[in-house]
């Protein structure tokens, strides 16, 4: 597996529920990280504590007490919050003692794996307990991550093994190494570099349902497009309300908005341009009042005249506060990534070389800013970059895909998802792999005339699944 970018800690999941649906045994691989762990314990002799939290970095030290010989494990719960750690936890013949009776043989070393990346906020009794009671000045080998990385509490670690990757956490607000984890050693657990592809693990990052919700609470988007053709704004925006976003606007010049039966699930947002889209302005005051918009998708059907280029950057530098979609025409607009603004560019390939030229520019254009600029570069198979060198690809779906309507709707699907409040890196990814299994699932029941019409509504049948 080539070099990784450090993990944010929710992508941990994401990354093995894609190993899942690949038909990665999770069991053995978690003897996999035990192993991997056993091994920098190496040469180190003598008795060893193993820290087991409720998660599946308590699993990994469950594995791990199994391999050595001299060992007591301390649990912090009474049962596993996983079924992985569980059975784990029943296949470990171990006597298992916790806070209120601890060992009485005083260790070599401490081996933390009782919280992961997944840990959030302050930390609870029965983690701080467990660690108030370790004796001192012994070396601790973490697990992942220090437990309480960068909280009030937080384990201080001689070594520590990250699987995969290192994890965003271990690092201060400097971009510098926090000094808990000590000597940091990475472990790929030799999986397969698809596992870090977009796939249906990417379902975890859609935001659930809150039963408090309201009209509106779950985003607006606005869609900018058409004048020399219509139909590619009206793809965008039925692609958008199914993502499960509350409304979606679209804006097109009159001329073309008369040539289309507007769908009832869109707002038709007028405009005074007659053929060709040249006034930002009026849009601006227009979303300036209530809630605005939380994502605007700019560009399918647009065109390339001078006036309507001009409006386009007039229209990204008044929202800079708003995430973008830049599709299709409106890319002609820039000749790098505007400063002002965050979001997602979606040209093809040639759009792409013209634009930013190649793979190393892309990179360095987005470095320094995180997860929340991404350029995905569209084709049989779609690249996705991202800040600090987050970067995948993902094929699939079907080559029926190869049809007009295909780009408008995965613009539409982005800045839905950047509406419901999805980073431009996580949102770009489920959007790809959304689209592309929304595609395979519609030819199998359309076959090869399938339209981008058909397409749309199993947007929706593919999230239900999350």
């Amino acid at each position: 597996m080539p070099e990784v970018w450090h993990l944010d800690p929710s992508e941990v999941a994401v990354i093995d529920a894609n190993a899942v649906a690949m038909g990665v045994d999770m069991d053995q691989l978690m003897i996999r990280a035990a192993q991997g762990l056993r091994q920098c314990l190496q040469p180190i002799t003598g008795h060893v504590w193993i820290l087991c939290g409720p998660g599946n970095n308590g699993g990994d030290g469950f594995r791990l007490a199994m391999m050595l010989e001299d060992c007591s494990v301390i649990v912090s719960h009474q049962k596993q919050k996983t079924s992985l750690s569980e059975r784990a936890r029943n296949d470990c013949n171990r006597v298992m003692y916790n806070s209120d009776s601890m060992p009485n043989q005083e260790p070599t070393v401490i081996v933390d794996c009782l919280l992961g990346a997944g840990c959030k906020g302050e930390l609870r009794a029965e983690i701080t307990t467990i660690l108030q009671k370790l004796p001192p000045h012994i070396p601790i080998l973490s697990c992942d991550i220090p437990t309480g990385c960068g909280s009030n509490f937080e384990v201080k670690a001689t070594k520590t093994v990250s699987f995969i990757s290192a994890k965003t956490n271990m690092y201060d607000l400097n971009g510098q190494i926090r000094d808990c984890v000590g000597e940091l050693i990475i472990d790929t657990l030799d999986l397969d570099n698809k596992v870090l592809q977009p796939g249906p693990g990417d379902l975890l990052r859609y935001p659930p349902f809150e039963h408090t919700t309201k009209k509106g609470h779950r985003g607006r988007v606005l869609i900018i497009g058409g004048g020399p053709y219509h139909g590619a704004p009206i793809f965008s925006g039925l692609a958008a309300m199914r993502t499960g976003v509350d409304l979606v606007h679209v804006a097109m010049p009159q001329k073309a908005a008369m040539k289309i039966k507007w769908p009832a699930s869109l707002i038709h947002e007028s405009i005074a341009d007659e053929e060709i889209f040249t006034n930002a302005t009026e849009l601006v005051e227009r979303f300036c009042e209530g809630r605005g918009v939380q994502s605007v998708v700019i560009g399918p059907g647009l065109g390339k005249d001078k006036q309507t280029l001009e409006a386009v950057r007039t229209l990204t530098k008044a929202w800079s506060h708003i995430p973008f979609v830049i599709d299709a025409d409106a890319i002609s607009a820039f000749n790098d990534w505007p400063t002002n603004i965050n979001g997602v560019f979606t040209p093809h390939e040639q759009e792409w070389r013209q634009w930013l030229g190649d793979e190393r520019h892309t990179i360095n254009t987005l470095q320094g800013h995180g997860t929340s600029r991404c350029v995905v570069v569209t084709g049989f198979c779609d690249r996705i970059f991202s800040g600090e060198g987050r970067q995948c690809e993902i094929e699939g779906g079907h080559p029926r895909m190869a049809m007009g309507g295909t780009g408008d709707m995965l613009a539409g699907i982005i800045g839905g998802f950047l509406a419901l409040g999805i980073n431009p890196w996580g949102a770009s990814r489920l959007a790809c792999w959304t689209l592309r299994e929304a595609g395979r699932r519609a030819v199998e029941e359309f076959g090869p005339g399938m339209l981008p019409d058909d397409v749309i509504p199993f947007i929706s049948k593919v999230l239900k699944h999350h």
